[in-house]
């Protein structure tokens, strides 16, 4: 249910009238397109404002002005700005008009957030766990290049961003080590409410497996003393559900440090972890604030009826509130040691990797037809900047009745084609 940003890029065209696609059927030089479908077009074609973009070869994606077109009896040409090299024969490129495809790129990312709540993603998470003293205990939060986590600290081992399906157990990502012997940590630095762990017993967990007997374990360590779990026993099935590698230890009532480490202690072995708790007093807050849910305000809170349950319903949760920094409080204790499922809408974004992106093959989560309402709102923002006094008054009224009716065709088109309007209050929360 996604489409690419270049897509979505044609569907406006189209929409507006300024869509032309063509096959150069000769290679030329840098400043020129050679295309004898050009012949049949007179001259002035081509407005003051025209642009090419090159859709395919070692051009891709270049945009340049064109200055002028010439059709003569045996070919057409376009006249273009310097490309970063020459055009080959057999490249598709594309003629923009009346807008340049990075305006309208622009308008396009803009749209995605003007048609919410008529149009919305739907997070819907299950990688937090009630009472759970750690942050991102699932591992799903990395720096936008993937390549580290966000909330924990990798010693000397690899630690790699794994979505293969069967390799992740909680959520949708897990770490993986490899490489090097060493430890990925969380502590103060990384989690400031570890401190009020002082002097309690906590159970340190962690679903995972290894390929090598005798390398992946787990170490509490309060500065003082580090209590160790058992190795896990070699192999590439996960820990059964109700036996994580697991240790049970007392934090020191003035600890030093309070740190929980997975280590890693074979170079030459493979490790994967996933659903990382720690269990102790009482945890009423959770940070919710990555999930990408608009301003915080779920939808609905769930709380499974059994640990790894499969069953459905889970039991919705009707006494909870949201602070200002993203942080979800629950007024009922809950049982600890359970998944939570927290549903919500998100404005919608083109991504790539999972994080925002303005590249051509992002992608966002719109199928048609709601993708003639994200092009109708791309028309208004792209007329709306053609109506602003810095275009001549008579050119600007044009623009102004385009812009008046792109804004009725995008009304219209929520309504026959928009998803369905969530509350606006949380349901069973207080805010």
């Amino acid at each position: 249910m996604t489409t690419t940003l270049l897509n979505c890029e044609v569907i406006l065209s189209k929409q507006i009238g300024d869509y032309w696609e063509g096959t150069t059927t000769s290679a030329s030089g840098a400043i020129t397109i050679v295309d004898t479908a050009l012949i049949r077009f007179p001259d002035d074609w081509i407005t003051d404002v025209s642009y090419d973009m090159v859709t395919s070869g070692s051009r891709s994606e270049e945009e340049r002005k064109i200055s002028h077109a010439n059709s003569s009896v045996s070919t057409g040409t376009l006249s273009v700005g310097t490309h970063g090299g020459s055009i080959a024969s057999g490249v598709t490129y594309r003629v923009h008009r009346l807008f340049e495809a990075s305006e309208k790129r622009r308008a396009l990312i803009t749209a995605a957030k003007n048609i919410f709540p008529e149009c919305y993603d739907m997070v819907w998470d299950e990688s937090l766990v009630t009472g759970n003293w750690l942050y991102d205990g699932s591992f799903e939060i990395w720096d936008s290049a993937g390549t580290a986590l966000s909330n924990w600290v990798a010693n000397t081992v690899t630690v790699t961003k794994t979505t293969t399906n069967g390799l992740f157990k909680h959520g949708l990502t897990s770490a993986k080590l490899s490489t090097a012997a060493g430890t990925l940590s969380q502590g103060y630095t990384e989690n400031d409410d570890l401190k009020f762990l002082a002097g309690k017993t906590v159970r340190f967990s962690v679903q995972g497996h290894c390929d090598t007997a005798d390398c992946l374990r787990l170490v509490v360590s309060d500065g003082t003393t580090d209590s160790f779990s058992s190795y896990h026993d070699g192999g590439t099935a996960w820990t059964e559900n109700n036996l994580p590698l697991e240790v049970i230890a007392t934090i020191d009532y003035n600890p030093t440090e309070v740190t929980f480490k997975i280590v890693h202690e074979v170079t030459a072995a493979t490790s994967y972890v996933d659903d990382a708790r720690v269990i102790s007093d009482y945890r009423g807050r959770l940070y919710i604030g990555h999930l990408g849910i608009h301003q915080n305000r779920p939808y609905r809170v769930e709380v499974e009826p059994e640990n790894y349950s499969n069953q459905e319903p889970w039991i919705g949760i009707h006494d909870w509130e949201v602070d200002e920094d993203g942080y979800i409080y629950f007024t009922t204790q809950l049982r600890s040691d359970y998944r939570l499922r927290i549903v919500g809408p998100a404005i919608l974004d083109f991504l790539s990797s999972g994080t925002s992106s303005e590249s051509w093959s992002a992608t966002i989560n719109l199928n048609s037809p709601q993708t003639e309402i994200l092009a109708a709102e791309a028309a208004v923002y792209l007329y709306t900047w053609m109506s602003m006094p810095n275009f001549e008054s008579g050119t600007r009224e044009d623009y102004q009745q385009m812009l008046a009716y792109w804004e009725d065709k995008a009304r219209k088109k929520k309504g026959k084609y928009g998803m369905p309007i969530l509350p606006i209050t949380i349901s069973w929360g207080h805010e």
